[in-house]
């Protein structure tokens, strides 16, 4: 998995980013849709390998299937979180800092690293430079996922690895 998303996926992103944006808040509200939208973009990019091949095998829709999937999974589990997360109180919290006349607002629970830096990178409604940066964000964090997996892997062979290395030292 390369550090820069393929042409290929950013493509798959600037057609499916709209839709996935209306149904994450369609199902969860506009508050929690971007964190929502977000997790689907990176579970997508993070089989892109798979799906890719999966539309090389003659499963064109395969990469549209897996994102159908993965927004009724994240929706499942953001739905179940919200249950058990007990109500906590808002306290509203007013942070007084020389120079500045207004108060900070409040912080919003989750959201897209991309959502908040497309308005810098050309302001305007949705734009190609969001579709990019969604896709960017996304991508990373896929790659970052697959290194972590990857050190765990390699922890646990070699964690086998010793502990076999010493049963075979004290067998001889």
């Amino acid at each position: 998995m390369g550090l820069e998303p393929p042409k290929s996926y950013v493509a798959f992103v600037a057609t499916h980013l709209e839709p996935l944006r209306r149904e994450a808040a369609a199902a969860l509200g506009e508050e929690d849709a971007e964190g929502l939208y977000s997790d689907v973009l990176t579970d997508v990019a993070s089989r892109w390998g798979w799906l890719r091949l999966g539309r090389l095998l003659g499963r064109p829709d395969a990469a549209e299937g897996y994102l159908r999937r993965a927004l009724d999974r994240r929706c499942r589990r953001w739905r179940a979180a919200e249950e058990q997360e007990p109500e906590q109180p808002q306290i509203e919290m007013v942070v007084l800092r020389p120079g500045w006349d207004r108060p900070a607002g409040p912080r919003r629970r989750k959201s897209s690293g991309a959502s908040r830096l497309a308005p810098y990178l050309n302001p305007g409604p949705r734009n190609d430079f969001s579709v990019l940066a969604e896709a960017a964000v996304a991508w990373w964090h896929a790659y970052e996922i697959r290194r972590r997996r990857w050190y765990i892997a390699l922890a646990v062979a070699l964690f086998v690895l010793f502990v076999l290395f010493f049963q075979a030292a004290a067998q001889a």
